[in-house]
């Protein structure tokens, strides 16, 4: 009977022989599933580098449209504001429903006779940036309702370039501008001026004589006349 180490050489050097297989030995399977594997990891990258560079230029040209909105909006601001007063009859502004002469042929041929005395007051004021000296010509002026004014504002252009302006009003207190009708003013129409250019702009306006007559109106006596002037830009 062979000795018990000879015996358990035997039994273990097969097994232990071809547990020793060359670590360096890739099995094909395993090679080809590697490879899909870098593949799908390089396309999903590719994918998500694309899927960022389609957001970014989305993002990009959302922010460009609101640039050119607020940039449209900004112009479009005076002509929006001159056609809801003349929809409104806010700020006094002559409504297309019935003229100034019409309304002082009316009250005519009713024989209105208004005897309260309103004192109208004129302020001028220049938007920032906006190189003008703006002051009305006179302070105020007293009318009675049904009577009509003229006034004057005078505009100097103090800068060394040719510029043009708009301007905007309102008419306070508030509740007192629907009786208050511009029968000529300069607001909404642009004004340019040369360097150093002077100009006198008239207002003329109509108190309506329905004014005397609204309790609204009682305490009333003072009606502020406000201009504003913007540059316009190039």
């Amino acid at each position: 009977m062979p000795p018990l180490p000879r015996l358990l050489h035997r039994h273990l050097s097969v097994p232990l022989a071809r547990r020793l297989t060359p670590c360096h030995l890739w099995p094909p399977a395993a090679d080809a599933f590697l490879r899909r594997g870098l593949a799908s990891s390089s396309a999903a990258a590719a994918s998500a580098a694309a899927g960022r560079e389609k957001s970014s230029r989305k993002t990009l040209g959302y922010l460009v449209g609101v640039a050119v909105a607020m940039v449209g909006a900004s112009y479009a601001a005076v002509p929006l504001y001159r056609r809801f007063c003349q929809a409104t009859g806010y700020g006094g502004t002559v409504q297309r429903r019935e003229s100034v002469e019409e309304k002082i042929s009316r009250h005519a041929r009713v024989g209105t006779t208004p005897s309260r005395e309103i004192i109208i007051q004129f302020n001028a004021d220049v938007a920032d940036g906006m190189p003008w000296k703006f002051i009305p010509t006179q302070r105020e002026v007293k009318v009675k309702p049904g009577e009509s004014a003229l006034a004057f504002y005078t505009a100097e252009n103090h800068s060394s370039a040719p510029i043009t302006g708009v301007s905007t009003y309102n008419v306070a207190p508030m509740k007192a501008a629907i009786y208050f009708n511009k029968i000529q003013c300069f607001c909404f129409e642009e004004q340019t001026l040369l360097p150093g250019e002077q100009i006198d702009m008239p207002v003329f306006f109509y108190i309506d004589p329905e004014f005397e007559t609204d309790p609204k109106m009682d305490g009333v006596n003072n009606i502020v006349l406000s201009y504003t002037f913007f540059k316009v830009k190039e």
